[in-house]
């Protein structure tokens, strides 16, 4: 009972790179387990660590922690930290060192052991996995056929006036958000300069930098600040009701607008003919004095027709940017299958990719940015991949030994906690 109770302090209280950090209260006691018969392989191999080794673990864990006093010498402070901060006295404490030191020297003697193949096809494929660079946005699915459904509508050619057709839905948006009271914090309309300036590459602090700012946005955008931040918050109350509606949080707008539209035939008439039909109202809504005007602004900021854009503005959180990285990394961390990473690299920016498996569900995908490796480069880091292979190689090897070791150890447990 001391050593389980000893083993389970340890993993509760320190990282350990043969295991991961336990999520639940299972995972804690299967850790428990695994450490306990870790300890016993190191006892059976006559795993001993010297004493010079377990001080530097300790210096490591003093250091990582940020303690001023000198361990070795000031043995009354060591105690009080060590009975503060971990619970126990500095005897227990090294005791956990040691424990730790000799299970990562059981862990190290493992991989020595490991002699694995690395192949120059294999070193090239990881070479070319690290060095093609994509940068997509995604919207996640939980159903295969929503996702399918989803990926038809994006790839419809758009109507001619869709552009206007999405002036026209966000003006009366913005009309609607006033008369009912929608609202937008400050913080809010940062937060979209801030994503917007992001998404330009535009590299400076915009709100300590106030001119370059100013300067920037009169030369790109083409309008004042003022105005630039005005029509950003306007966006902001329309996209806040539209995520309302969707939710069922607030009623759908009223079908009259529809009525509208169709009599006055088209939307320019609408647009310049609303105000005459339609009372102004107290707050201000977003109106261009034309919508040549609106179309060169919205040109300009980039916000596009189309269901994807529209999906996005209601429903944001079904959308992910994992960034410009290397297909290694969408491959192990977000679930890409290898065969649909290489595909996406073939395609254009702004090009959509058809539903394929992620890490969670199901995905479509969007193409913003990629960059070819250059398979000329390899020869420069062809020693590097293959030692880079042979770590993981080895890495996996122990992972499999552990799997073994678990599993020809048989353990049954009959503690009942």
């Amino acid at each position: 009972m001391g050593n389980y109770y000893f083993a389970k302090r340890v993993v509760a209280t320190f990282d350990a790179r043969w295991r991961g950090i336990p999520q639940t209260q299972e995972e804690l006691e299967d850790m428990v387990w695994q450490e306990l018969l870790l300890s016993y392989e190191a006892f059976r191999r006559d795993i001993t660590p010297e004493d010079s080794k377990v001080d530097e673990e300790i210096d490591k864990i003093l250091k990582a922690e940020k303690v001023e006093f000198n361990w070795r010498q000031d043995k009354e402070e060591f105690e009080r930290w060590s009975k503060d901060k971990l619970g126990v006295s500095p005897e227990v404490f090294r005791n956990q060192v040691v424990h730790l030191v000799t299970l990562e020297m059981l862990r190290q003697e493992v991989l020595d052991s490991i002699k694995p193949e690395v192949t120059e096809e294999e070193a090239y494929q990881k070479f070319l996995d690290e060095y093609n660079t994509l940068f997509v946005e995604l919207v996640e699915f939980e159903d295969i056929e929503a996702a399918k459904k989803f990926y038809q509508e994006v790839t419809q050619p758009l109507p001619p006036d869709a552009l206007d057709a999405l002036i026209w839905g966000d003006f009366i948006l913005s009309y609607e958000a006033v008369k009912r009271g929608i609202e937008v914090e400050d913080k809010e309309v940062d937060a979209r300069i801030q994503d917007f300036l992001r998404s330009r590459e535009v590299r400076f602090n915009w709100q300590t930098n106030k001119e370059e700012y100013l300067n920037w946005i009169q030369e790109n955008i083409g309008v004042s600040e003022e105005i630039f931040r005005k029509r950003l918050m306007h966006f902001a109350k329309i996209e806040k009701l539209m995520q309302a509606i969707a939710q069922n949080e607030q009623p759908q707008v009223d079908s009259q607008y529809e009525q509208y539209l169709k009599e006055q035939g088209t939307i320019n008439t609408a647009y310049k003919n609303f105000f005459s039909v339609y009372p102004p109202l107290d707050g201000d809504v977003l109106r261009f004095s034309s919508l040549k005007e609106a179309e060169e602004f919205y040109n300009k900021l980039g916000r596009e027709p189309g269901p994807w854009e529209e999906k996005k503005r209601k429903e944001p959180k079904l959308f992910k940017r994992p960034g410009f990285v290397a297909l290694d990394f969408l491959i192990h961390m977000w679930g890409f299958k290898r065969e649909d990473a290489y595909a996406m690299m073939e395609k254009n920016v702004g090009d959509f990719y058809p539903p394929a498996p992620i890490y969670k569900g199901y995905a479509v995908f969007k193409i913003l940015k990629l960059r070819k490796a250059d398979g000329a480069t390899f020869a420069q880091r062809k020693e590097y991949y293959f030692k880079r292979l042979e770590t993981i190689k080895k890495q996996q090897g122990f992972k499999e030994w552990l799997e073994k070791l678990k599993k020809e150890a048989n353990i049954k447990v009959y503690l009942n906690q």
